[in-house]
């Protein structure tokens, strides 16, 4: 297999999403802007290293009505009902999403194309958000490697199913796959500087570096308006408080020009946020008991109190060398869990099913999977 000049697997890829997820970019297949794509998302700033760093096509294509494809209905449950709505309209005109604010103005289902009009035989690797394409059509592809990633984590990730090669958990534990079947590959899958690189050239300029960033998940407030009492301390110690903002672009821009993002208080969380924080040059400092992706929280930057928080921070302000240097070390660490092992997971799976084809798909594997799909439910990893 074929490798970058930094040894990595060199993979023709494509990420596809259907006209009905909630989530991600809003783009037509035609735009290849990493900023232009980026800022279109609905919400979170997801896999972006699969089209930045790598080159991937992405597609949003039409809602299919096979068995597999309408497990995005299982994965919500409480709004899936209102999601055929995003082909003709943005999210915040969903019910209960009032308050969100969309990357792009225009509805999902003016970019969606038909699966089957799409060449898959051309890439190597085919990452899908839920199961986007059916498993008549994956099979039809013995060349190419087919990977689903559910839009929800810890859910259907312990076994591939439905015809594809490959299930990914959302995990980034630096386990690399041998094989075919779980493969660990976070939601947020970006190199150590994939988004500051993004915002400098969108921007055209340096990062401020000033203050902190609160993370969103600090307070139950949305959408978020005011400084919590517990961060305080942190504006009387001279560091102003940035906070939330709904829209990608503005709330990427304004971690990018914080020095420090926090997490203190409120409820565990995954650590996307996090992944991010780090890849914009920002120093993310947190108690890495309250994150799954505790792996990004390196041991200088592990707090417990507000007052190891002030501490630190004065410390990374009398001494610069000294924040560089965390900086630097979290986003080695980033680059190698969430890009580099990822990455050499999917290109061992590819190597694996060129030599040995394609694993048996015959009806005691799809009546399997139906009845698996039946007791769908959240956490659920059959």
């Amino acid at each position: 297999m074929n490798v970058t000049e930094d040894g990595l697997p060199r993979l023709r890829m494509a990420f596809v999403k259907q006209d009905v997820y909630q989530d991600l970019y809003v783009v037509p297949t035609s735009e290849h802007d990493p900023s232009v794509v980026l800022f279109s998302s609905m919400g979170r700033v997801g896999p972006i290293g699969l089209m930045a760093d790598l080159g991937a096509d992405f597609y949003i294509v039409e809602e299919e009505f096979e068995i597999e494809t309408q497990i995005y209905r299982k994965v919500v449950p409480g709004l899936s009902r209102y999601f055929r709505l995003l082909k003709t309209e943005t999210l915040d005109k969903i019910p209960g999403q009032e308050f969100k604010r969309p990357g792009s103005p225009v509805p999902q289902g003016e970019y969606a194309v038909r699966a089957d009009s799409v060449d898959w035989g051309q890439y190597d690797v085919v990452i899908s958000v839920n199961v986007s394409l059916p498993t008549g059509l994956v099979r039809r592809y013995p060349q190419t490697l087919f990977a689903y990633m559910i839009g929800e984590a810890n859910m259907a990730t312990h076994k591939a199913r439905f015809g594809y090669d490959v299930t990914l958990n959302q995990m980034a534990r630096g386990i690399v796959a041998e094989g075919r079947g779980e493969v660990d590959f976070p939601y947020t899958f970006l190199r150590g500087d994939t988004l500051s690189r993004i915002m400098h050239a969108a921007l055209g300029r340096e990062p401020e570096r000033k203050g902190v960033f609160m993370e969103i998940n600090s307070t139950k407030e949305r959408p978020v308006r005011h400084v919590p009492d517990h961060f305080r301390p942190l504006v009387d110690a001279g560091q102003p408080v940035r906070l939330h903002r709904q829209l990608i672009r503005e709330n990427l821009t304004a971690i990018y020009d914080s020095k420090y993002f926090v997490k203190m208080g409120g409820r565990p969380i995954r650590g996307n946020s996090v992944a991010e924080a780090v890849s914009l040059g920002t120093l993310a400092v947190m108690d890495s008991r309250e994150v799954t992706h505790s792996e990004l929280i390196i041991p200088e930057c592990d707090v417990r109190t507000m007052d190891d928080v002030l501490a630190l921070v004065s410390r990374c302000e009398s001494e610069p060398d000294y924040y560089a240097a965390l900086v630097r070390k979290q986003q080695a660490v980033l680059d190698d869990l969430f890009f580099r092992r990822p990455l050499q997971s999917l290109a061992n799976a590819l190597e694996e099913k060129r030599r040995q084809g394609p694993v048996a798909y015959g009806w005691p594997q799809r009546i399997s999977d139906v009845l698996s799909t039946l007791s769908l439910k959240r956490g659920w990893r059959h």
